[in-house]
């Protein structure tokens, strides 16, 4: 016989939802009808572990047999270990020879508990009932029978299935079928029984005034559902529309795939744009989408919808495809399958975008990324990226030769790490770490100059660096570090700082050795040849008056004496300028105002002179510097400046001296001023001397200049006591 397969049908849905205490009956019109409720009902039962009964007319159990054969059902097994009894009605119904309703009761409480007290957990039985049209005994009470067992069977863990031959029975007894089981199946459907009439009613007293208000009260039911089913059918048809015109305007391919009849059922018109294929074609052959991958990616892809359809597991691909224009497109496909209250899954749904332009920023993404890790790995400095949280999310490898060794992520870290301020050597706290200040509070940091101590041990300067990393809103989703490792030029910057502090006391030497040197030779010059030239005019002039001479002789002593007047007055201006003794004697005043006298009678530049009332003496090493950055720098305006005049400006606060000497010229040039500040070329060699000369006394020397005129400024720090 052969079997309609029943597997994932509503039928078969139904009954696997049946719970014990359900009475039902099956009115069937065929034979192949009969065993399509009939043999799944006990296959379900036997698959669940429970105990099965199958109560057989006369002459069926042979045709029972070759159902349940064809159904599925292991009969001879199932008996062997009992799990299965096929029963005859005279074993059953009428076990005492004629059909009694209270033993039937009796029965199936004893059935149930047998059924439980061999470990099952319910009892499944269903019988056959064209033998009650040939007549028994005791029949009269059939339908009384078949009202009340719905009562006994909510005490017994039961399942019970009454099977009815319509075209056997006369409609009469049909219709009190009907009315005595709360379910009914019928050509292949499972039916909540409005018109069910429990057994008070339909046995009871009054059954007319009862049955009318429950008719009443199924028609209002009736029509309650009817109108909740017309909402339900105008929603889904709203709901319809909707999803058709969201399908439809969509940027996305949609469609939908039925795994049961193998095909797509439907596809929005998005397809014909981006694949380039009507819908028509997916329509009549639902894998021709096919044909249109890349011959690289289709055999993946075929892979991945073979796998997504037999197993229901959702699909997610990226592949391209080819257009009938031969243009290139990326293709990011996505299907899932849609639940079902019960039974296996019989839809997917799915959305194909078009993501060339994505793949395309990805790729460019992906090269970038590269770049920038060749640029990491290049980069002499340590280099660390982090997220929210702190943890590493990027590092180069200058970053691991720093530290000697990876930084590990977590900031628990930075208590277990040690470092030090490198200006005051104190050690760094946890919060005090620029990364850390960057990602609580978004703080910038730049070149912070710390000692560490790096994973092996080893004592490094480095300087560090650290900015934070916002999104859109300005909020700070990580931080980029900075490092890098200073200690040789630390190292070297102080040897050189070193050798200039060498080089600035072996360079005052050399001042104080040059002025001891001026000071010897004016003071030789004034004392020795200026008294021989002195001595030299007493003679001459004494011979003018004693001797006789001619007229020739005559004039050539005069004019020896007048050589000797020149002489005597050059060697006196020269000692001077190379010491003058007003500066050991009364002064820095003193002294500027005798130079600056004499520089404007011999240069012709008027000299404005401003200086204080009252000055206390400074120490000599300070008068001189100051005396010889004038003297510089009056000459400089006499060589170079073209001015007609001269601003000579020395004026003190509490603890600060300043000189100024500014000229009305045409100023120096940019570049040329540039070079003199650098001390390049033979231009600065004059200014680099001035500069010396203050820098030694621990100040500085600035120099500005336009087509105004230039200023020369020293300011020079005062020691408190001085006065």
């Amino acid at each position: 016989m052969k079997m309609h397969d029943t597997h994932g049908t509503p039928l078969l849905t139904a009954l696997e939802q049946l719970a014990p205490h359900s009475h039902l009956c099956s009115i069937y019109e065929s034979p192949e009808e009969h065993f399509s409720v009939a043999i799944p009902f006990i296959r379900i039962g036997l698959e669940r572990g429970e105990k099965c009964i199958y109560i057989a007319d006369d002459g069926t159990e042979a045709i029972v047999r070759d159902a349940m054969d064809a159904g599925g059902i292991d009969v001879e097994r199932a008996i062997s270990t009992n799990r299965l009894m096929l029963e005859k009605k005279e074993d059953v119904y009428l076990k005492h020879g004629s059909f009694d309703p209270e033993w039937m009761f009796t029965f199936w409480g004893d059935a149930s508990a047998e059924a439980m007290g061999q470990g099952f957990s319910t009892l499944r039985v269903t019988g056959e009932t064209e033998w009650v049209v040939r007549g028994a005994p005791g029949l009269e009470r059939w339908i009384e029978y078949e009202s009340r067992i719905t009562h006994v069977l909510a005490r017994h863990n039961c399942v019970v299935l009454c099977q009815y031959n319509r075209k056997l029975f006369p409609p009469e007894l049909i219709l009190d079928v009907i009315r005595t089981h709360a379910t009914v199946i019928h050509r292949g459907v499972v039916c909540r029984n409005m018109y069910y009439v429990p057994a008070d009613e339909l046995l009871g007293t009054n059954q007319a005034e009862r049955e009318v208000e429950r008719l009443l009260t199924n028609i209002r039911e009736r029509e309650e559902i009817e109108y909740t089913l017309r909402q339900q059918r105008n929603e889904l048809r709203e709901s319809e529309a909707r999803f058709r015109e969201i399908a439809e305007n969509i940027r996305e391919v949609f469609w939908v795939f039925d795994l049961v009849e193998g095909r797509v059922t439907f596809v929005s018109p998005m397809y014909e744009e981006l694949f380039g294929r009507s819908c028509a074609s997916l329509y009549a052959n639902s894998s021709s989408y096919q044909d249109a991958i890349h011959g690289d990616d289709r055999p993946r892809v075929e892979a991945a919808a073979l796998r997504s359809r037999h197993a229901g597991v959702p699909f997610d691909q990226r592949y391209r495809i080819i257009r009938p224009d031969g243009s290139m497109r990326w293709i990011r496909a996505r299907s899932f399958p849609v639940s079902e209250p019960a039974g296996p899954i019989k839809r997917l749904v799915g959305v194909a975008e078009d993501i060339t332009d994505r793949q395309h920023a990805e790729e460019e993404l992906r090269r970038s990324e590269c770049l920038l890790r060749l640029v990491l790995d290049a980069l002499p400095v340590g280099v660390a990226v982090m997220d929210r949280s702190g943890d590493i999310i990027l590092s180069n490898p200058a970053s691991e030769r720093i530290w000697s060794g990876s930084i590990r992520s977590g900031r628990e870290r930075y208590a277990e790490s040690r470092a030090w301020w490198h200006a005051t050597g104190t050690p760094l706290s946890a919060g005090e770490w620029a990364s850390v200040r960057a990602l609580v509070n978004g703080e910038a940091s730049v070149n912070e100059v710390l000692e560490i101590e790096a994973f092996d041990g080893t004592r490094k300067i480095i300087q560090n660096s650290a900015v934070p990393i916002r999104d859109s809103n300005e909020h700070v989703t990580g931080a980029v570090v900075v490092n890098e490792d200073i200690s040789a030029r630390k190292t070297a910057e102080h040897e050189l700082s070193d050798s200039y502090n060498q080089l600035r006391t072996l360079t005052g030497r050399l001042m104080r050795a040059q002025e001891d040197e001026r000071r010897r030779i004016a003071q030789l010059l004034h004392e020795t040849t200026a008294q021989n030239l002195a001595g030299l005019k007493m003679h001459l002039a004494r011979l003018q008056r004693t001797g006789q001479w001619s007229d020739t002789d005559r004039d050539a002593l005069t004019e020896s004496l007048s050589l000797v007047d020149q002489s005597i007055t050059e060697i006196r201006t020269l000692s001077y300028l190379l010491y003058p003794p007003f500066l050991d004697e009364m002064g820095l005043l003193s002294a500027l105002r005798w130079y600056v006298a004499g520089f404007a009678e011999r240069s012709g530049i008027t000299v404005d002179l401003e200086l204080p009332e009252r000055f206390e003496r400074l120490p000599l090493d300070t008068e001189t510097a100051l005396f010889r950055i004038v003297q510089e720098s009056l000459i400089n305006i006499h060589r170079h400046a073209g001015s007609e005049t001269a601003r000579i400006l020395l004026h003190r606060d509490a603890d600060t001296l300043v000189l100024e000497i500014e000229d009305r010229g045409h100023g120096i040039p940019t570049a040329s001023l540039a070079h003199i500040l650098r001390r390049e070329g033979v231009a600065g060699v004059g200014i680099a001397g001035m500069s010396e000369r203050i820098a030694a006394l621990g100040g500085r020397l600035e120099i500005t200049s336009s087509d105004r005129g230039t200023t020369v400024r020293g300011r020079l720090p005062l020691a408190k006591d001085a006065r």
